[in-house]
Parts: structure tokens; sequence; C-alpha cells
């Protein structure tokens, strides 16, 4: 017997909110301004020290959920990560904003990788998959819907950006009314425990995994600089910025549900495709003449380079014995995370070599890796077709 509609539109609603650690992203401008001497870096890291203070709960998941059970730490991470979300709504000490971020990770953590196996554990057959299939697609619409709301409200001012955050309020409470704990919770025992750990990954999966690393480094890296470029520019308001940004998201969405098909015919191209495409891209934003142009130029990078991401899941995958699969899928999400703290350091130490301002420096530097990857990975002829 499948669930009710209720229960699947509870369980469905975790995955609008996967990426909400990224919904300030628009705000940097205005923190900017506010906290003239914190260093840059320091700015982005409020963008980005969730995903890595997320990491730690991710690893502490399957523990947690093996003597809590599944709902309770759903339910725990989405408050935890409503509370510490709406703390810098209320305060303008950057202390206790960045301290709050790194709960709010904490928080993520505990209930995003759910988003999944709620659906794997509470849905069976052509449902389960069509659903699995709706989850990626909310993940993109629900990131989108957030900061189309957040260039709202920072109308009003950055703070009022925070209140977005209570919105996992109410999902915690939908989680606690109509979704009941699964009959058989994913469950990880000390044999499979021994068994992940001594799993070891051929040297190709290695070399994937230090490219998925580059390829989420360098999407941060155009994501954060953003916000500050089209300031820099003059390029619209803070509403334009998080708009911008949302419509990015949705054309990543549109990559996604195209992924399948173009990969049907370009194969190993499909990534070439991707950084070429993201390299051209970011040259026309760094010369664009107007808003027009750069918004473009911004919404079909993300739609171009949301082909890279896939790829390099699939063909990680590719060859695999199921202990190496679950081995791979740990380090991807590792891989990801990371990148998240890097990106400001690496981005900002970068940004002072070039003849322009940090922030256009940076879009060159990126232009220039991504040109490069796209030679490599189209001069590049491996052993077996994936």
């Amino acid at each position: 017997m499948q669930p009710r509609l209720i229960t699947t539109v509870s369980i469905l609603s975790l995955s609008t909110v996967t990426g909400i650690t990224t919904v300030i992203t628009g705000i940097i401008p205005q923190l900017k301004r506010t906290f003239p001497t914190v260093p840059t870096t320091m700015i982005e890291w409020v963008v980005t020290i969730a995903n890595c203070s997320a990491l730690i709960t991710l690893l502490l998941n399957p523990r947690l959920t093996n003597r809590w059970g599944l709902r309770p730490v759903v339910i725990s991470g989405l408050l935890i990560s409503a509370i510490m979300g709406l703390i810098p709504a209320i305060t303008t000490n950057f202390t206790v904003i960045m301290v709050s971020r790194l709960g709010l990770g904490l928080g993520v953590g505990l209930f995003s990788p759910h988003a999944i196996s709620l659906l794997t554990h509470s849905f069976t057959g052509d449902l389960r998959a069509r659903l699995l299939g709706y989850q990626t697609g909310l993940s993109a619409l629900g990131n989108a819907i957030l900061l189309g709301l957040a260039g709202i409200l920072i109308g009003l001012s950055w703070h009022a950006v925070f209140w977005l955050y209570g919105l996992l309020i109410m999902i915690a409470v939908g989680v606690a009314c109509f979704v009941p704990e699964p009959a058989e919770p994913a469950k990880t025992t000390p044999t499979n425990q021994s068994t992940t750990e001594k799993t070891r990954l051929p040297r190709r999966q290695w070399t994937l995994l230090g490219l998925t690393f580059m390829t989420y480094l360098l999407i941060w890296g155009v994501q954060l600089k953003l916000p500050s470029y089209f300031s820099a520019r003059h390029f619209g308001n803070a509403a334009t910025i998080n708009l911008t940004l949302a419509a990015m998201n949705i054309g990543g969405l549109l990559a996604g549900l195209t992924f399948g098909y173009l990969y049907r015919y370009l194969h190993r191209f499909t990534l070439t495709l991707g950084y070429a495409g993201a390299a051209i891209s970011v040259l026309v934003l760094w010369l664009a003449p107007n808003a027009n142009v750069a918004i473009s130029a911004a919404v079909f990078f993300n739609f171009i380079y949301s082909y890279t991401g896939p790829y390099l899941v699939f063909t990680s995958n590719t060859g695999l014995d199921g202990s190496q699969v679950n081995v791979l899928s740990s380090y991807l999400t590792i891989a990801t995370i990371i990148s998240a703290f890097f990106a400001p350091l690496i981005w900002n130490g970068l940004g002072h070599f070039g003849p322009q301002t940090l922030t256009a420096n940076v879009l060159v530097w990126i232009m220039l890796i991504l040109g490069s990857l796209a030679i490599m990975t189209g001069c590049h002829q491996p052993r077996k077709e994936a």
C-alpha cells in the first residue's frame, strides 16, 4: 500500500530545501558594506561554511539513524537548521552569524540525505522511480523559488532574507504529522562498515573524483563572485542578482532533464561541451556591455555547465561493484562539500593576480581553467567508452 498524498507531499518537500544554505548568496555585497573590516573570504564563507559543517553530521548520519530512527533525525535536523538559520535575522554580530551558519550546516547534514532515502523506503515500483526523478527537479526548482523570494525580501533588508529559514519549521511539522517511521530504515551493520572501509577504488575513479572537486570549485567561483561583479558593473540591484541566481537554477534544471538525451549522442564529449560552453559564457559575462547580456550569460553558464555533474557521477560509477559504488558516493559528496570551503580561499587568492579588479580577475582565471579542461577532455581518449 502506497502512502497518502499528504505523506508524499511532506516527503517531497524535503527536496525543495536541500540547497537552502545558498539562498543568501545574493546578499554578499550588502554583507561587505555592513562589515567593511571583514575580509572578503570570510564574507563568502558565510555562504559556504554551512556545507562544510554539514559534512560532520553527514558522516554521523548512519549511526544516528540506527540509534534514534530516520524520522526523529530528519525532524531534529530541520528544527536545528531553522533555528540556526534565523539567528542572523536578529543580529549584526559577525561572529554570531558565522557560528549560526556552522550550526545550520549541522542541521542540514541531518535531513538532506533523507530527501532520497525516505522516498526509497516509503515507495515501491514505478511510483518510486517516478518520485526519485521528481526529486532532482524539485531540488533545483525549490532553490530557484527560494532565491526568487530572497530577491523580494532583500528589498526590505539583508536581515529579511534569513526569514526564509522559517520555512523549515513548516516542513518539520509536516514530517512530524504525516510521515511515519519507515518499517525498514536503512542500517549499516558493523560488517558492512568494515567492508566499506576496506573497499578500494580504481585509479580512474580517483582521477574523476579530482575532476569533480575542480568542477564544483569552478561553479562556486562563479556563483560567489557574480553578486559582487553585478554590483561593481551596476548591472541591477540586489533583487536583480537574486533573480538571476534563481534563473540559473532553472537553467540547471533544464540541463538535468535533457542530459540523458544529449549523452546518448555525444557520450564523452558531453563533458567537453559542458566545459567549453561554460568557458564561452564566462567570457561573454566578463565582456558584457549591459545587464541583459550579463544575465543571459550567467543563465547559459549554469545550463551548459550542469551537464558536467551528471556525466562525472554516471561515468565514475561505471564498472564498479556494489560496495565500491557506496564508497564512491560518499567520496563524491565529500568532494563537492570541501570544494565549497576552499572556493573563497582559492579564488580570492588567484584574484590578486591580474590587471583588473579581484572579481574580474577571478572570472578570467575561471575562463582559462574551463578552456583548459575543455581541451584536455576533448583530446583525451579513454581506454573504454563509458
